[in-house]
């Protein structure tokens, strides 16, 4: 999508590439169709997501903050987030060493997040070098602000569903061991229990 190109509204982005430009296009491509048996589009799934408040970057931040330091650390990566996806859009919720862009506008189109991945097939998902892999090699976040390997795993609520996902991300190649997976996964269980305690639920 282009400056040139508006959404709905005819609110174009001041500039392509900004904070802004992701912004406006995570909202964009936040109204686009329900796809049939698309999990992202799940209501049961949405309706965890707003119980537990996983969307709300200031009410999620304070909650999981240390967790994300924790994985990060653990797992010796620069970045961890906690993104909760809604139907077009994903929500990096929590973070820690996140810089650029996306710290700012703290969304990204769902199109573009390998969060979405995990969400839809409700397993984990690691890939060691996003530009030697086909199916990320062309991914903007990629190409463009040059992350080449990622590790995410579901964070589920109490009934099951995958509201998002605990990852790590950094700019060079490297492969995951299963101890690194084991932080991942104790973060995501931890991260859930905090939400849906904050929520009393």
């Amino acid at each position: 999508m282009t400056t040139e190109q508006q959404g709905p509204r005819g609110d174009a982005p001041a500039e392509e590439g900004s904070p802004e430009w992701y912004a406006w296009m995570a909202r964009q491509l936040a109204g686009a169709a329900p796809v049939t048996g698309d999990a992202l589009y799940d209501h049961d799934r949405l309706d965890a997501v707003a119980a537990l408040r996983a969307e709300e970057v200031e009410h999620v931040q304070p909650l999981v903050g240390d967790l994300l330091a924790r994985g990060a650390a653990e797992t010796g990566a620069p970045v961890a987030m906690l993104n909760v996806l809604l139907t077009g859009a994903q929500v990096i919720a929590g973070a820690h060493g996140l810089t650029g862009w996306m710290a700012e506008a703290r969304a990204t189109p769902a199109e573009w997040s390998l969060c979405a991945r995990v969400v839809r097939s409700g397993g984990e998902l690691v890939v060691p070098d996003l530009a030697a892999d086909a199916s990320t090699r062309e991914n903007p976040l990629a190409t463009v602000d040059g992350l080449r390997t990622y590790a995410g795993v579901p964070v589920r609520s109490r009934a099951g569903h995958v509201v998002g996902s605990v990852c790590v991300m950094g700019p060079e190649p490297r492969e995951f061991s299963e101890a690194d997976l084991d932080a991942l996964r104790a973060v995501a269980v931890e991260a859930a229990e905090r939400l849906e305690g904050a929520a009393g639920v």
